[in-house]
């Protein structure tokens, strides 16, 4: 039986307040405000990795096209009077589509060329730079010093050295810039 005098208490109802919901968001927020120097930083690193896998391959593949050819192959030559040869090339991403907006990624507009004009903005320049010595300039402590003229007798070349170097031409702004140089000998 009931007591008539006994009221039944009231329960608190179950669940957040207003108060602490706002307490548990703000404290959130805080967490999310220190985690965004890592997703920046993430975001950065993959940019740079990036970059610098590009420039790697860009490198390697015009070293080991250069590598398999002949010594005295024309790309390989000092022009008479001068001690070095150095060609200049850029890497470009494809032009637009004009009705999307988009770039054409495998589009014949895309890779290393010359001459960017009528493609897509410039993303590399790649720099290859071949000088010839002769196995008797490394007599001096093994360093090669004293670049032959290309307007010497062929015979007296043994050693051609190539150097490839790739610049981002985005230095400064998002990524580092990366960039690399390889250096290679061709021996006769």
């Amino acid at each position: 039986m009931r007591n008539p005098d006994h009221h039944p208490t009231r329960r608190r109802e179950a669940g957040f307040s207003i108060i602490e919901a706002l307490i548990a968001a703000a404290i959130l927020l805080i967490i999310a405000l220190g985690l965004l120097p890592v997703f920046s930083r993430a975001i950065s690193d993959n940019v740079t990795g990036n970059d610098a896998t590009q420039a790697t391959n860009g490198s390697r593949t015009e070293l080991e096209e250069l590598l398999q050819m002949p010594f005295n192959t024309q790309r390989l030559l000092v022009t008479a009077g001068q001690t070095q040869t150095q060609t200049k090339d850029l890497y470009t991403r494809a032009k637009t589509d004009p009705s999307t907006g988009a770039y054409e990624i495998g589009n014949a507009t895309e890779g290393w060329t010359a001459d960017a004009s009528g493609r897509g903005p410039v993303l590399w320049n790649r720099t290859t730079t071949v000088q010839q010595y002769s196995i008797s300039d490394l007599d001096d402590n093994g360093t090669l010093d004293t670049p032959l003229n290309g307007s010497i007798d062929s015979g007296a070349v043994h050693l051609k050295q190539i150097q490839v170097q790739i610049e981002n031409p985005k230095k400064g702004l998002f990524g580092n810039g990366q960039g690399i140089t390889l250096t290679v000998l061709k021996a006769f």
